[in-house]
């Protein structure tokens, strides 16, 4: 596909668009079958205005994907239901849009990484499946996003750098172990997805519905300032949940504890705005630090990786 200026609109069957290496003005997608059934597609970029396209979805696929930088926003173009969605860096999403038209937008530096699976290769892979999912399916369309947390992010990140080698060896294919390899990295990812926005039927067992919604509510709290974390005893005061529930819940329902959760998602923001080219001494100023090496510290034992590199790898 030939490069066009930014504001052109491109009319893109998805078969067409990641049917292989293509080029989309200042972006490039690089997409290899692992195994018939589950396709690896990332697309990095560097986008000094906005590209949008029109695309079709005649893939039918569920697309796991992760967001590593940059921003994207699709909204359909459907009479019946119409949507919008936005996802940025830091970022993850499960996504069933079969025969749905819409509007794609870019903009940034462009980095994601998008494992797209046949629904009945999931079904066969994973029979016991969230019900929720399962539900979601037969509806025959839907978009669930989340934070991305470390280890999806981490997992984003290494396909992404191992494609790129492989490209530069000319081994566009993936063979032998390297494709084993990304293979089982493929299902990492769909796993984590599938954890991050079906995973809350995993406590219901144990938690009530109003439970749920005061540990819900609790984490809104926790988040709504990542300069500084509320005492386990105000949460609990302002949501009237003993203190034991609310630190029993959440490892229940959001799989971390209080503050291992909040922590996680102070490091996705501030490297969500390191990617967006803040200084470090301010992202470190702004969420809360005193102390800079503190919050290299931090940021290193979230992402395995100093916040200074980070922004040298831009």
């Amino acid at each position: 596909m030939s490069a066009t200026p930014p504001s052109s609109i491109l009319q893109t069957p998805i078969s067409v668009l990641l049917g292989g290496d293509a080029d989309v003005g200042a972006c490039s997608f690089a997409r290899v079958e692992l195994q018939p059934g589950i396709d690896l597609t990332v697309w990095e970029g560097d986008l000094a205005q906005p590209i949008t396209f029109d695309v079709h979805d005649d893939w039918h696929r569920i697309n796991f994907s992760c967001a590593l930088a940059g921003r994207s926003q699709f909204s359909t173009l459907d009479q019946q239901r119409n949507e919008a969605h936005q996802l940025d860096g830091g970022m993850s999403c499960v996504s069933f849009t079969p025969d749905v038209r819409g509007q794609a937008s870019y903009r940034g530096r462009i980095s994601s990484l998008h494992v797209s699976m046949d629904p009945a290769m999931l079904e066969g892979l994973l029979p016991d499946a969230p019900a929720q999912l399962h539900r979601r399916l037969g509806e025959g369309r839907f978009y669930r996003q989340n934070a991305a947390a470390a280890e999806m992010s981490a997992t984003a990140q290494a396909m992404t750098q191992a494609m790129q080698r492989a490209r530069m060896r000319g081994d566009t294919a993936l063979a032998g172990a390297s494709r084993m390899w990304m293979l089982g990295q493929a299902f990492v990812m769909a796993s984590l997805a599938i954890e991050a926005g079906f995973g809350d039927e995993r406590a219901s067992a144990d938690l009530s519905l109003e439970e749920m919604r005061k540990l819900r509510r609790a984490r809104d709290l926790l988040l709504a300032d990542l300069t500084q974390a509320p005492t386990i005893a105000m949460l609990a005061a302002e949501t009237g949940l003993p203190v034991m529930k609310v630190k029993r819940g959440f490892r229940q329902l959001f799989d971390d504890s209080v503050y291992g959760l909040f922590q996680r998602e102070r490091m996705i923001e501030a490297r969500r705005r390191l990617v967006a080219d803040m200084p470090v001494m301010l992202v470190a100023s702004d969420l809360g630090y005193t102390n800079a090496s503190h919050f290299a510290a931090a940021f290193r034992k979230q992402f395995g990786i100093a916040p200074s590199d980070l922004k040298r790898r831009k």
